[in-house]
């Protein structure tokens, strides 16, 4: 754990509302939803290949919503500090975009980046303290007050 962290991290671990937002989320992910999700969609389980990219590791498949997966992929661009323009593409090629939920969207992008920061899955990211507290902070406005971030105000990298 990067040394300051943990300081940072307790604050939101005792926020008693935001447990409690969290645990509501975890009620809507483990509703069966219509889609087919990969359920493990993350870098890790992403290859580069001649004929183009091609994801491993389906045994964590499930029905859920769109918005999930869709989220965690772009938590993880962010945390990887990708540029603006990825998101935009995502906007404009995503099938269904409009369609999706994007309150519910922006909840679960930041519910991936605080389990992924200071939660027990957290990755060796390689970013500063400051740049780490700067993800927390959106991420706990995605989580609490969604309607109040606009999509791609919340996503700046």
């Amino acid at each position: 754990v990067m040394p300051g962290l943990q300081t940072i991290a307790n604050g939101y671990k005792a926020d008693e509302a935001l447990k409690l937002k969290i645990k509501e989320l975890g009620e809507v992910y483990l509703a069966d939803g219509d889609t087919l999700l990969h359920g493990d969609f993350y870098p890790g389980s992403w290859l580069s290949t001649d004929d183009g990219p091609k994801m491993i590791d389906p045994e964590f498949c499930f029905f859920g919503l769109r918005e999930f997966e869709l989220a965690v992929f772009i938590a993880h661009l962010k945390m990887a500090q990708q540029p603006q323009g990825h998101y935009q593409f995502i906007k404009d090629n995503y099938k269904g975009f409009n369609e999706l939920n994007i309150p519910l969207l922006l909840n679960f992008v930041g519910v991936e980046l605080m389990r992924r920061i200071i939660g027990l899955a957290q990755l060796p990211l390689d970013l500063t303290l400051a740049e780490r507290v700067e993800l927390l902070e959106h991420a706990y406005d995605m989580i609490m007050a969604p309607d109040s971030v606009e999509l791609f105000n919340a996503i700046r990298h």
